[in-house]
């Protein structure tokens, strides 16, 4: 049992979909740090004055996810610019992440 799903996990991360749910699964997490990084520390982005108008000058998590995504596929920013150099690191490491798997 625990050899047949050994073979099923291997199989699994050998095949290219795995690098795609792995993709899903940072572009998640590094919307997460960067939402919270932003509710500690509202300036830590240059925003788009129409994108605050449109909000009422405040981001949600969506917008996050939105970035996150762009930096995941990207790295072009308009709306939202990382202006802290805490944002600026945690960028790289989401972008070097996807190189890792995408070159993997």
């Amino acid at each position: 049992m625990l050899e047949e799903g050994s073979k099923i996990l291997k199989k699994f991360l050998d095949e290219p979909h795995e690098k795609i749910y792995l993709n899903m699964v940072l572009i998640v997490v590094f919307s997460f740090i960067y939402y919270q990084i932003y509710l500690y520390d509202g300036k830590s982005y240059m925003v788009n004055e129409e994108l605050l108008k449109q909000k009422e000058g405040k981001l949600d998590y969506v917008d996050f996810l939105y970035f996150s995504l762009l930096n995941q596929f990207t790295m072009s920013y308009g709306d939202m610019i990382p202006f802290s150099k805490e944002i600026k690191a945690v960028v790289s490491v989401q972008a070097l992440c996807f190189w890792g798997i995408a070159l993997y």
